[in-house]
């Protein structure tokens, strides 16, 4: 295990930008972190340290790997309590949900390694008695894992695990928002994991744009569909193997239910956890028209009644927006929206909770427009905002939901088992779920189409044919 953490000055050379970068608590704009970007040198640095990790971990069986990986989730776990804090206070997460990310992460990695014991070769007739072929999987050798600041234990996890299972090193770069957890996740392989397996690099996009040019056999990344283009250029010309995992315009068809309650219930969950900043969150709702009025009566009610502030009070249900980037870009989003037709039916302001009047929050909205085209149905939003649109067939409802560039997930809720099965053999994501929110499960692919995705999902036994190469093999009787 390497970690990267340059002296804070002078600048460094080779990056432009600043070397050092605080993070802040988004509810309080309280700085909680301080830390320094890599340097080129650095950089080449943990890249050859990563190499010689490399050598030393593929050498290792699969079992001895995942046993040493075992160990190190369950030294993550008992470190549950101050990494859910860390985690709070540079993202803005509630603790709770802190907590809850951290519980997720663990069980998909265990299950990962489950897969990973099972993962590799398999043996096929030859072509002469005594002849055998045998395709073999191999590690692939040095990836690069770069991740968001919305979930800062789950996204590593979801990379390093597979990663590393199945014989890899793993350079990781964490959002410069929000590297603690990452940090602390790299720290607990200490005396596990043997030197250069596992490296983190802190930096922002100059540092991002420099290892994705650099010597590296596989890149992983989650993050925006804009950010992910570019990777996926680089790596096209440099012939290295990527994965985007990357935005949503996930929509909820709400058909005639009798237990619509339930339905609003299950899609209020999946809109506003994490204030939305989620690229699985339900962010349009399509709804019957017999039933229209009763889904936006339901729904205002049920977000006027979450109530704002910081994620360690323990009577927040909405927490701030992480950065102000992200802050301004939701406003730009909303008036946009209003600007061709949309109606804000509630919210649609900044929000100053008492708790936290500076804080970087926004109020739940939802958003009126019956317009496939509107700015608010189209592009992700990726805050507590919601639009609300009506349809009369099962046609329209199912054109609607697909009618945007992104393929993540989606959700239907109705009584009518001929429409669930038509919407699973129809909607147009990697994800689709019928009468519950849009959480996957734990040992399910995690995997988007269309502008959502690029590569295998990063959970599930697939995940693994990324992170290894194929080979036919011949042995002669």
């Amino acid at each position: 295990m390497t970690q990267v953490q340059p002296p804070a000055l002078p600048a460094p050379s080779g990056w432009s930008g600043v070397a050092d970068f605080e993070t802040r608590d988004p509810a309080t704009r309280q700085a909680v972190g301080h830390y320094s970007f890599a340097r080129s040198d650095d950089v080449a640095q943990v890249l050859e340290t990563a190499r010689q990790g490399f050598a030393a971990w593929s050498a290792l069986t699969v079992n001895t790997r995942c046993n040493l990986l075992a160990e190190w989730l369950d030294r993550i776990e008992a470190e549950t309590d101050p990494l859910a804090e860390e985690m709070t206070l540079e993202q803005g997460k509630l603790l709770a949900e802190s907590k809850a990310e951290i519980g997720k992460s663990l069980r998909e990695s265990r299950q990962m390694l489950g897969f990973a014991r099972a993962h590799g070769g398999q043996t096929l007739p030859g072509r002469a008695p005594g002849w055998t072929n045998t395709i073999l999987r191999r590690p692939r050798g040095v990836v690069l894992a770069i991740t968001p600041w919305n979930f800062p234990v789950l996204t590593p996890l979801r990379k390093l695990v597979p990663a590393l299972a199945t014989g890899n090193a793993v350079v990781l770069k964490p959002s410069e928002y929000t590297p603690a957890a990452a940090m602390r996740l790299v720290r607990a392989a200490d005396g596990i994991l043997p030197h250069g397996t596992l490296c983190l690099v802190n930096g922002a996009g100059e540092v991002a744009a420099g290892l994705v040019d650099a010597d590296v056999d596989a890149i992983s990344f989650t993050g925006s569909v804009a950010t992910g283009r570019k990777i996926g250029a680089v790596a096209g010309h440099n012939l290295v193997p990527v994965s985007l995992e990357l935005g949503g315009k996930n929509a909820a068809i709400v058909d005639k239910v009798a237990d619509l309650d339930a339905a609003l219930d299950a899609i209020t969950g999946a809109a506003f956890q994490c204030a939305g900043q989620r690229c699985t969150a339900i962010s349009r709702i399509i709804a019957q028209a017999d039933v229209y009025d009763a889904v936006r009566d339901g729904l205002i009610r049920r977000m006027e009644a979450l109530t704002a502030g910081p994620g360690r009070d323990a009577a927040t249900t909405l927490g701030p927006i992480t950065t102000q980037a992200q802050f301004d870009q939701i406003i730009r989003l909303v008036r946009a929206a209003e600007l061709e037709g949309a109606q804000v039916l509630t919210g649609g302001q900044r929000l100053a909770p008492d708790s936290a009047p500076k804080g970087l929050f926004f109020q739940p909205t939802l958003l009126a427009t019956d317009d496939p085209a509107n700015p608010a149905v189209q592009e992700e939003i990726f805050g507590p905002v919601l639009t609300l649109s009506r349809y009369t067939t099962d046609d329209a409802a199912l054109t609607l939901a697909n009618a945007t560039a992104y393929g993540l997930t989606s959700a239907i809720f109705t009584d009518r088992l001929a429409f669930a099965q038509r919407a699973m053999a129809e909607l147009q994501t990697g994800m689709i779920h019928v009468n519950h929110g849009t959480a996957p499960d734990d040992n399910m692919p995690f995997v988007g189409i269309k502008t959502s995705g690029l590569g295998t999902g990063s959970v599930g036994p697939s995940t693994l044919d990324f992170y290894t190469t194929e080979h036919a093999a011949y042995l002669a009787g």
